[in-house]
């Protein structure tokens, strides 16, 4: 007989970490939830020990753990653990008259940038060379950085998308002068042929580096002292994986991996394909649309925090309000503030013992949700009051859904997170449903993401069929390779971009194959 193999998911989120145990039928055998430590591994091993104490499965069962964070968005909205970061322009004689971080929040450009260096090389969009590359001028421009106090490097050539060799030239000299102590990250490597864009990325990535290190570096060990030797993955912006290596190096395509797993998590868990997910966590909300099982992604250039990026990510519309928001009484005025005790929710709310009232406290008093060790009692605002501030909530929420386009608005809605239970019931004249383990559905979307593989590359499409049939077979090896199950790949994604301007039918061709993970 077979032994039963599971997958474990985790989400790191700003309040909790969640941890699910899934069977090979994708069924949640167990969970734990624990609040989110400063040493973000430590969480991890608590509800990792808790889950094999619990169902005293073998570890050697465990075939692989997928991880999810919002880690890499939480920074660029706080601003903090980003490295700081220099800029090294590949633009021949082309004038600087867009300069980097160009229309930036200001306080974020102030966070992490320090300068930008402009030096020879970079391409025509035909193909040419608009100068020659001048290693020497490359060696002046990252000492002149470096004198700023820089900590990671991001490289950006003109059209290097159709040619990074002056880009990988640029890493060679980098590297050689900093023995390797500093980050680098490479604008081709991220994608994109709008140079705005993709330098901004490439400025992102390099930024947060100094996070996804932080929270990845000891995950192997943490899990090898509780005997799991399994492979770890990362899940990214479009459902798929990442292993840790290439997550540390690209946490940019990170950055909405939290709402990616939750969408794919609650219409799995609700057992539909098209649906309105709200996402209801202890700091925020998000909402997103599913169509076949697959969050909608933004049509446009997507954007975090006011940054026009180049790469697709889901389309989410966000608000501040969770368990954990901050209610304000002010004048005889009760509001939701945008501020929110976040992990120490149950430390800080007045039904805990604390001083501040939160959406968890006026919830209790409602009698809409009940947690062991709580006191409502503690809470001196009147039912009416409490009455006022869910009605408030309920607005905002209801704001949200009008972002939706009006033929989606008919949807069922799917209401997940640990602050869905917070709500009425009959939310939306009982449209809403809450699934069975909604407030776990983000880390139970973690564990659904199939191991992926992207070949991103130019070509011309003069043999257009051949081109196109070649690239999505080699997408599908790689798929293979990293530990697909041959059974279950599909290409899943075509981007064709063609270069209009260049000769010969050259085209940016995007080619994703993914799958589930193979059982061993």
């Amino acid at each position: 007989m077979k032994r039963q193999k599971y997958k474990i998911g985790i989400d790191v989120g700003g309040t909790n970490t969640d941890i699910v145990l899934v069977d090979s039928e994708s069924s949640i055998v167990a969970f734990a939830k624990v609040t989110t430590t400063p040493e973000v591994n430590e969480g991890i091993r608590v509800g990792l020990k808790q889950i094999i104490q619990d169902t005293k499965i073998n570890s050697e069962d465990i075939s692989g753990i997928f991880l999810g964070t919002t880690h890499a968005a939480n920074a660029i909205h706080q601003q903090n653990q980003l490295y700081r970061v220099g800029i090294l322009r590949i633009a021949g004689h082309h004038p600087q008259s867009i300069p980097s971080c160009y229309t930036w929040p200001e306080s974020l450009k102030k966070a992490l940038y320090v300068g930008t260096e402009t030096v020879d090389g970079g391409f025509e969009c035909h193909g040419d060379v608009i100068t020659p590359i001048n290693p020497a001028q490359i060696r002046k421009a990252i000492e002149n950085l470096l004198k700023k106090k820089m900590e990671s490097l991001g490289i950006v050539g003109v059209f290097a998308s159709l040619n990074p060799c002056h880009e990988l030239l640029a890493k060679e000299i980098a590297l050689d002068m900093t023995k390797g102590k500093i980050p680098i990250s490479l604008s081709h490597q991220i994608g994109g042929a709008g140079f705005i864009e993709r330098e901004n990325s490439t400025i992102l990535n390099a930024a947060l580096k100094c996070v996804m290190s932080n929270i990845f570096k000891n995950l192997v060990t943490t899990c090898s002292g509780l005997g799991i030797a399994c492979p770890i993955w990362v899940t990214q912006n479009n459902g798929s994986i990442l292993d840790l290596a290439h997550a540390i190096e690209y946490p940019v395509l990170t950055i909405s991996a939290g709402p990616t797993n939750s969408f794919i998590g609650g219409v799995k868990l609700a057992k539909v394909e098209d649906a309105i997910v709200i996402d209801i966590g202890g700091t925020s909300t998000d909402i997103g649309v599913v169509r076949r099982g697959i969050p909608r992604q933004c049509l446009n250039n997507s954007k975090i925090g006011g940054i026009s990026l180049n790469f697709s990510m889901p389309d989410v519309h966000s608000i501040a309000l969770g368990g954990g928001s901050h209610i304000q009484i002010e004048r005889n005025k009760v509001e939701i503030d945008s501020k929110s005790c976040g992990s120490r929710t149950f430390i800080e709310s007045v039904s805990f013992g604390g001083k501040q009232l939160t959406l968890t406290d006026i919830a209790l008093v409602l009698g809409y949700v009940e947690i062991p060790g709580a006191r409502p009692k503690n809470v001196t605002i009147s039912h009416r009051g409490c009455k006022v501030v869910m009605d408030d909530a309920l607005r905002k929420i209801y704001e949200l859904i009008s972002k939706i386009g009006p033929e989606e608005r008919s949807l069922p809605i799917i209401m997940i997170g640990g602050g869905s239970s917070l709500l009425p019931k009959n939310l939306l004249g009982g449209r809403s449903i809450i699934p069975p383990y909604a407030n776990v559905a983000n880390a139970f979307g973690a564990a659904l993401a199939e191991i992926s593989a992207t070949v991103d590359t130019v070509v011309s499409l003069m043999e257009r069929e051949r081109v196109l049939a070649d690239l999505q077979q080699q997408a599908i090896q790689a798929a293979i390779q990293k530990g697909a199950d041959f059974k279950t790949i599909k290409v899943v994604d075509i981007e064709i971009l063609p270069y209009h301007y260049i000769p010969n039918q050259m085209a940016r061709v995007i080619v994703r194959a993914s799958g589930n993970q193979i059982a061993y």
